[in-house]
Parts: C-alpha cells; structure tokens; sequence
C-alpha cells in the first residue's frame, strides 16, 4: 500500500456541498475501499481512509482524525488522482464525449 498524507485544511477553505467526516474509532479507518492507497493524518500519522481509489479522494472528502482532533482534505497539491471533474469519461454506450 502507498501512504499518501493527507492536507490540513486552510483557515476558510469549505468545498461547496462537501462535508467533514469524523473518525469516532482512531483505530479504525473512515473509509476502506479496494484501492492501492491508504491516506493518513498529516499531524499525527493516522491511517483515515485505507484501500482507497484516488478517484474517490476529491477535495470534498474531509476527515476529522479521531486521534489529534486535525482536520484534514484528501486532496494534496500534489495529488496522484488531480480534479476528477477534468477527467474523460466515456458516453452512453461508449459513444460520445
């Protein structure tokens, strides 16, 4: 698994329609999938999200660490995934844009 660490969050930076997830059990994930990335707490190293698909970690997703209270965003400035809004996908029927 690649360890990809999470970003603190910037003093007013809110994503329209995202929310914060909080992480109740600091010995558990928020999220498990089945991807090759786990996404740890910048401050503490706490594993927030494992398994996880680049393409699920937008900047919506936020994670309050149930350990050291940090609020952190999937997205990096350096992230794998980049904007999946930017991404193409293929139409209905693998016709069109």
């Amino acid at each position: 698994m690649t360890r990809i660490t999470m970003r603190e969050i910037r003093p007013g930076e809110v994503p329209f329609d995202g929310g914060t997830a909080l992480q109740e059990d600091p010995d558990r994930p928020v999220f498990s999938g089945h991807g090759p990335n786990d996404y740890v707490c910048v401050q503490c190293g706490n594993v927030l999200a494992a398994s996880m698909d680049p393409d699920y970690m937008t900047k919506k997703v936020r994670v309050k660490c149930g350990r050291c209270k940090t609020i952190n965003v999937a997205i990096t400035d350096e992230s794998p995934a980049g904007d999946p809004r930017l991404k193409r996908r293929p139409g209905f029927g693998g016709v069109g844009p």
